[in-house]
């Protein structure tokens, strides 16, 4: 299925996002739990994006 870019954007912000579950919000908010617990932990974004890369190069 091909998609149109112009008329995605074009579309009201209501109807560009997807339903969000209660589960999708039980999990954003453990994750964000975590993350309070070990600030430290984890990698930045740039560095995510290298691994990537380096793995299956792109």
């Amino acid at each position: 299925m091909a998609y149109n870019k112009t008329e995605i954007l074009a579309l009201p912000d209501e109807e560009k996002l997807l339903p969000i579950t209660a589960d999708d919000i039980a999990f954003a908010e453990e994750r964000l739990k975590l993350h309070k617990a070990n600030p430290t932990e984890g990698m930045e974004w740039d560095e995510v994006r290298e691994k990537i890369k380096a793995k299956y190069g792109f």
